[in-house]
């Protein structure tokens, strides 16, 4: 997050717990000295803190009004992304291009390399037809004086989905229905003109409301922030949620679903199983692969898990979850059971504009002491090793593997093991968008590493999983 969004997002959240929210609120952009277009950006990416869909915008909306929209809406509406045309700088499409460092090679390497006969000859050099170009970069590869250019738009570039092209003005526009809600955009965009609708107005209106609000911490959440998760535990109340719940233990029947499910496919004599826990996975296969599905896991996510838990325990709670990526809004957008999404970096914006310091906090414990391999579901393998925990099945030590980011690459890969009912890399394929696993997610805020390190040093402060003797919750 940059530090533009992150000063307006504590502004709206002080602004928010004050007396004054509204008048407070249109004097945020006042207190900035901006030129024109800065200024639109501003108000754009005030917008998109309110929660609010810049797609629909004009730029004329008095800010009291947007404000009191966000107040009034009842619940947040898909998708959960916008796009900032005034900030985007409308980048020139991506082509491979010839550069003056072409030398007019009398054997023509990159024309011989090309498969689609975009090169020819002419008397100044090599020139590239882009109507023909399929973007091989073939020819980039067989120059060799490093003469041709591969330029890319890196929002474009980053979708692993193609999901995103040029609107007639030239700005970016991302096709939802082909969207996997990964949010490789965002992080990509160098202008932060890809945006996530914020409900931090929501969840804080809840909280002000006396209701009771109830966190579901992420397990990716426990590598985030320099302090014990009890302590965490204890900083989450101080905002005002009334209980707090660690998804690893939706993380714990997970992991005993998969591995019965896998049990069961191996004795009917299937190559293999992925995963089922990546949002971002799970609606790629929806969306492009859908020969994938009968290779899937059964088993439903962590969070539909502590979901079905938390709602039977507290019927009449406003559950929020707090993420670290942005495809789970839309997992939480398909779960009535579940209210609200924040981001992990949205909390640690709120503790910031209270001032709440976690590693000073008390420490509290979780009513429910979970797992050693829940806790760390949310590392690169650790789906893979939690199931091989409890695995009872043929075979215990198969392989097992993860595919550790989602990439153009790996979507072919998938598409491969589908088609040939096979997978070479492992029996249990676990599957994860983000590199590192959901410690790098787009929406965390520490490093992958820091972050791993973290989440392993609670993970073993846990007993194991495979000494457990039921499925939870």
């Amino acid at each position: 997050m940059t530090p533009q969004k992150k000063e307006i997002l504590i502004s709206i959240v002080r602004a928010f717990c004050g007396e004054h929210f509204i008048e407070d609120l249109q004097n945020i952009p006042n207190k900035v000295t901006l030129d024109q277009r800065d200024r639109s950006a501003y108000r754009a990416l005030l917008m998109s803190a309110l929660g609010l869909s810049l797609e629909d915008d004009d730029g004329t909306e008095d800010l009291a009004k947007s404000a009191q929209r966000a107040i009034d809406r009842e619940k947040p509406q898909s998708p959960p992304l916008t796009v900032l045309g005034c900030a985007c700088s409308g980048c020139e499409p991506s082509h491979t291009h010839v550069t003056d460092l072409c030398q007019n090679c009398v054997t023509r390497p990159c024309m011989e390399a090309c498969r689609f006969g975009a090169i020819r000859s002419t008397e100044n050099g090599s020139f590239i037809d882009k109507q023909q170009c399929k973007r091989c970069t073939a020819c980039s590869r067989a120059c060799p004086y490093g003469a041709i250019f591969d330029t890319i738009v890196p929002c474009e570039h980053a979708c692993p989905v193609d999901a995103i092209s040029k609107d007639e003005r030239g700005h970016a526009a991302i096709d939802f229905d082909k969207c996997i809600r990964c949010g490789k955009c965002i992080a990509a965009c160098p202008f932060e003109a890809i945006q996530v609708r914020s409900q931090i107005i929501d969840v804080l209106k809840a909280i002000k409301a006396k209701k009771k609000v109830i966190a579901m911490m992420a397990p990716a959440m426990l590598g985030q922030f320099r302090c014990s998760a009890e302590q965490l535990h204890t900083a989450m109340k101080k905002i005002g949620f009334s209980l707090v719940y660690e998804v690893a233990l939706g993380a714990e029947s997970t992991s005993f679903h998969e591995a019965k499910d896998l049990e069961e496919r191996l004795e009917k004599g299937e190559k293999f199983m992925t995963t089922s826990c990546c949002a971002a996975y799970n609606t790629l296969v929806k969306k492009h692969i859908p020969e994938m599905k009968p290779f899937m896991s059964t088993a439903e996510t962590p969070l539909f898990y502590i979901a079905e838990h938390v709602r039977r325990e507290h019927g009449d709670g406003v559950l929020v979850f707090i993420s670290p990526c942005l495809a789970k809004y839309e997992e939480v957008f398909a779960n009535e059971k579940i209210d609200y999404t924040l981001s992990i970096e949205e909390v640690a914006i709120i503790f910031e504009a209270l001032s709440i310091i976690a590693s000073e906090c008390v420490e509290e414990k979780f009513e429910y002491h979970s797992a050693k391999e829940a806790r760390e579901f949310s590392l690169s393998g650790g789906v893979s090793r939690a199931v091989r925990s409890v695995f009872n099945g043929k075979g215990k030590d198969m392989p097992f593997a993860a595919l550790n980011g989602i990439d153009r690459q790996t979507v072919g890969e998938l598409k491969r093991f589908a088609k040939t009912g096979e997978c070479d890399k492992g029996t249990l394929l676990e599957v994860m968008s983000c590199q590192g696993g959901c410690v790098g997610g787009g929406l965390a805020c520490c490093p992958v590493v820091a972050a791993t390190r973290q989440v392993k040093k609670y993970g073993d402060q846990g007993s194991s999983l495979s000494d457990k003797k039921r499925i939870n919750p």
